[in-house]
């Protein structure tokens, strides 16, 4: 669980044995010595998400909604190691951007879902502006060696230091508007192809608990209407309504996108729903 080290085999020699042992063990050694070395010089640390995987696969519809009672019934302990591996994890030894990112989305997500079952599965996301409880601003739970908030991690992270706008699509804050939550875990080998394709549910099929797509054209009054995600972040999009329509273009349907081209089309912007997303 969590880290792999690379590079971690201490090359000694052996002594105090046979002379078949000592060939053997030697052996078995150098292989070992030279397959770490290898290892080393390719940075093929990684973080291991099977924990993960194992809950939103158990919980988490194809439509990202999630079963937060059975989580907490059954799974609230896997969940704990998965957490304290994120605060355990390196985040310096991993190998790559991609495998980087991939490691923060699921951060983000995790903890979100654990503040769900820490405010014993709210209605709405508990969001307070001055007074009460606001999941994305506490400082609870440690990730990667140091306690962060969820913005900490969204904003100081993510959005900073990665500077790729299909994150948006990814980051579930637990509300009926949001994405949808996947039902695996992010990695770095995957991370591109899984990022498009939970941008083009976002724009295409998403829609929210009572129903309404959370991102859809409409044609004949030339509206596209957009989740309120796109307004509050547009600076990730190009700082204008234009680079807002520009994504919904890259990762909507190849009719929308034709639309688009020919006609000019006003964005708005729905209101954002916080009911829980539960099933």
């Amino acid at each position: 669980m969590g880290m792999r080290i690379s590079g971690s085999v201490v090359c000694r020699p052996l002594v105090r044995l046979g002379r078949k042992a000592w060939l053997a063990g030697f052996t078995v050694l150098l292989l070992a010595c030279e397959a770490s070395n290898d290892a080393a010089l390719a940075g093929e640390d990684t973080f291991d998400h099977s924990d993960w995987d194992a809950i939103l696969e158990a919980n988490v519809t194809e439509a990202g909604w999630v079963n937060y009672k059975q989580v907490k019934a059954k799974y609230a302990d896997l969940l704990g190691r998965y957490l304290k591996a994120l605060g355990d994890a390196n985040v310096d030894k991993l190998k790559s951007r991609e495998e980087t990112m991939a490691f923060w989305i699921n951060a983000y997500n995790a903890i979100c879902l654990q503040k769900i079952l820490d405010n014993a599965i709210p209605d709405s996301v508990p969001r307070a502006l001055i007074f009460g409880t606001n999941i994305f601003k506490e400082r609870t739970y440690r990730v990667g060696g140091k306690i962060r908030s969820l913005d900490d991690i969204e904003h100081g992270i993510l959005r900073k230091d990665f500077k790729d706008p299909r994150v948006h699509s990814a980051l579930v804050c637990a509300a009926s508007s949001c994405p949808r939550l996947r039902s695996e875990s992010y990695t770095g080998a995957r991370l591109n192809d899984q990022l498009d394709e939970q941008a083009r549910h976002w724009v295409q099929v998403g829609k929210d608990k009572s129903g309404e797509r959370k991102n859809h054209l409409d044609r004949p009054n030339k509206v596209y209407y957009a989740s309120k995600i796109f307004e509050w972040f547009q600076e990730d999009f190009g700082d204008s309504d234009a680079g807002v329509l520009a994504f919904l273009k890259r990762h909507g349907s190849k009719e929308d996108a034709e639309f688009l081209d020919k006609n000019k089309v006003q964005v708005r912007y729905l209101t954002y729903i916080w009911k829980v997303n539960s099933q």
